[in-house]
């Protein structure tokens, strides 16, 4: 069962970092992985804004990929 997952990248490569209750977090498809990454980046600007945290998220850091899942 093909799914979909936000990968981010390291020095040493793209890994899947993203987790849930525990475990690593896999979407039923490309817009709910999308509208999770677009979350992220909301929420970072917005901690950004108010101090929380000095330099901005890089979006090129991160990706979407189509992976077969269990």
């Amino acid at each position: 069962m093909a799914k979909f997952e936000i990968q981010t990248q390291f020095i040493y490569g793209w890994e899947n970092v993203w987790e849930c209750n525990g475990q690593l977090e896999y979407f039923d498809s490309l817009q709910e992985a999308q509208t999770c990454l677009n979350d992220f980046f909301d929420e970072m600007a917005q901690a950004h804004f108010n101090g929380e945290i000095e330099d901005l998220y890089d979006r090129n850091d991160y990706r979407i990929v189509e992976v077969n899942h269990g």
